[in-house]
This record gives structure tokens, sequence and C-alpha cells, in this order.
């Protein structure tokens, strides 16, 4: 058998260490959580990335034996700017897929490929219309991710939030490094070579930081949560269930605002008692639930104090408080300064 099957430059030496990582993450997502629809975007993306670095690994045995080899290379990097998109909008709302809006900018990316390839016949320079549909496409999914600040806002106050925040903070530094690089290969201030070797660094940074990240995220779906050895200290996977409504009801319902709403009104909604909903919180969320509520209604006013002139009188009704009095107390308990004092901050 020819030994050249065998030897790899450096470049496809980092693609390969790449595509074994995304295939690790791939099987340990795909074998540890419970429920498919909550997975199917990671599996995706990850597949993705897999075949991405494969083709870059491969592109010296395969590229004259595979037709439209490069197109295809093409379409697998820029397919990521918009799965980037996707998967931070999935792990900002777990319980959650995105809106078809979103998918749409997905199936941009062969729309484009058309079009770039129609552009091509009357304009020439093909290489150029790749690298510009390229950043078009990378930040159109960058928007769509902007579109989501305000959950992203409150997305500490969620079960594994600050895992789930520099994860998403991962996946837009990716899909803007990415976009950097199509920009100097547009204006000729790196080579092809250099770009791919940019890329599988990038690849190779993004993937061990996911493998930490998802790891924190996911082995609470396969089944229970175990905090400590007692058997009240463990959440069901129907308790886990629970969690994830009272997740969707304060950050899509957005139940808090109800200045009136609290403990009694969230555990009759949810039928179950409050005593059970407190147990539920306290380990999915770690913290009680008037701290849950009134750290989201906090985080509401923090909104209207940056980005409105509206009093703090009608700040406070609006973002769920029942007195101005409580408000205040609890903004700076929460806060460490008053309403006024963050707004003369900002």
């Amino acid at each position: 058998m020819d030994d050249q099957i065998f030897r790899f430059n450096v470049v496809e030496l980092l693609f390969l260490v790449g595509l074994v990582q995304s295939i690790y993450i791939l099987v340990y997502v795909a074998f540890r959580t419970g429920s498919v629809s909550r997975v199917i975007l990671p599996i995706v993306f990850f597949s993705i990335l897999s075949l991405t670095f494969l083709f870059g690994m491969a592109e010296s045995r395969w590229q004259s034996i595979i037709p439209h080899y490069d197109d295809i290379q093409w379409m697998l990097w820029v397919s990521l700017a918009p799965l980037s998109m996707l998967l931070a909008i999935k792990i900002i709302n777990i319980t959650k897929n995105p809106k078809p809006f979103y998918w749409a900018i997905l199936g941009l990316v062969p729309i484009f490929y058309v079009l770039t390839k129609i552009l091509a016949q009357y304009f020439g320079q093909v290489s150029q219309w790749y690298d510009i549909i390229a950043i078009f496409i990378g930040a159109i999914s960058l928007l769509a991710i902007s579109a989501n600040r305000a959950d992203l806002d409150t997305l500490h106050t969620r079960q594994n939030g600050k895992e789930r925040f520099w994860l998403i903070i991962s996946l837009v530094v990716m899909n803007a490094a990415l976009m950097s690089i199509h920009l100097g290969l547009l204006n000729e201030l790196i080579t092809l070579g250099e770009a791919d070797l940019v890329r599988a660094l990038i690849g190779i940074s993004f993937v061990y930081i996911a493998s930490t990240g998802l790891f924190r995220i996911f082995p609470q779906t396969s089944g229970v949560v175990v905090k400590t050895s007692k058997k009240e200290d463990i959440l069901s996977i129907a308790d886990i269930e629970t969690a994830q409504k009272i997740e969707n009801l304060l950050h899509t319902d957005k139940v808090y605002q109800e200045p009136s709403y609290g403990r009694t009104d969230l555990a009759n909604e949810l039928s179950i008692s409050e005593s059970n909903l407190s147990r539920i919180v306290k380990l999915y969320f770690d913290k009680g639930v008037p701290l849950l509520l009134n750290e989201l209604r906090v985080e509401e006013a923090k909104i209207f104090l940056r980005q409105t002139d509206v009093d703090i009188t009608t700040i406070s009704g609006e973002s769920g408080f029942n007195s101005i009095a409580t408000f205040n107390r609890v903004f700076k308990e929460i806060e460490g300064v008053s309403p006024s004092e963050f707004r003369a901050k900002k």
C-alpha cells in the first residue's frame, strides 16, 4: 500500500486532530443525552464540522478524484456560520428549537452558491464572490445571535448559565474569525494555505472549548442530576422536565413581570406542590424561588435603566415589583447599588 496515505503535513495533521475531537463530541452527545430533539443541533453542527475537518485533512488525496471538491469545502466552511448561530440560540433556550426564520439563514448557503456561479459567468473571479458571500452570511448569522440579546443577558440566572454563556461567546468568536479569514483572502492579505492553517487552529480551539462546555450542559439531560448521596437531592427525569417548563415560563412567557406572581402561582401553574417546586428550583437553579424571580425582575429593570429614560417608579412596575420600596431594596441586594446609582453609571 502506498505509504503516502499515512503521511500528513502540518495542516493536514491539525485537521486530523480536529476530526478526532469532533467525532468524540458527537459520540458523547449522542449517547449521554435522552432527548433527540434537544441534541439534534449539536449533532448536526459537529457532523458538518467533522466533514469540514475530513475534507481539509484529505484535500491532497481526494481533490483530484471528487468532482467539485473546492465547492464542497466552501459550502462546509460557510455552513458553519449559520449552524453556529442556530446552536447558540439553542444553547440560550435548550428546551426549544430555533424558529424557522433562523433555519432559513442556513438555506441561504446553497442559494448563494448557485448565485455565485451565475455571477462568476458574467463578472469572473469566482473565488472573490465566494469570499463576499461567506462574509455576508457570517454577518447575518452574528446579527441573528444579537437579536437574542435579551435572553443572553439573563442566561446567568439559568442552569449552567455561565458555561452556556461562554460557549455562545466562543461560537461568536469562531464565526467572526472565519469571516476575518475570508476578508483576508478577498483583499489578498493571506494565501489559501495560510487560510487553511488558521482555520484548522480555530476549529481545534473551538472544539476544545466546546467539549468542556457541552459536557457540563448535557449530562443533566441523560436522566438524573446528583447533588449529594441523599435521595431527596436527586432530580428525576420528571423533575428535569418540570424545571425546563419553569425555564419556559420565566424566559418565554416572562411570568415574573406580574407583580403579584410568586411561588404559589408558579406551583399552581405547574400542578405541583410548593415544597416540590422549591426542591426542584433549588437543585436545578441552585437558588430559591423568590431569588430566581427577583433576579429576572432586576435584569429586566437593568435593560430599562440602560436603554431608556423612563422614571424609576414606572420601571419598578414594568419589571414586576409591587412597590418602589421593594424594588430599591431588592435591586441593591442583588446589584450592590441602587437603581439610580446603576443608571448614573450607564
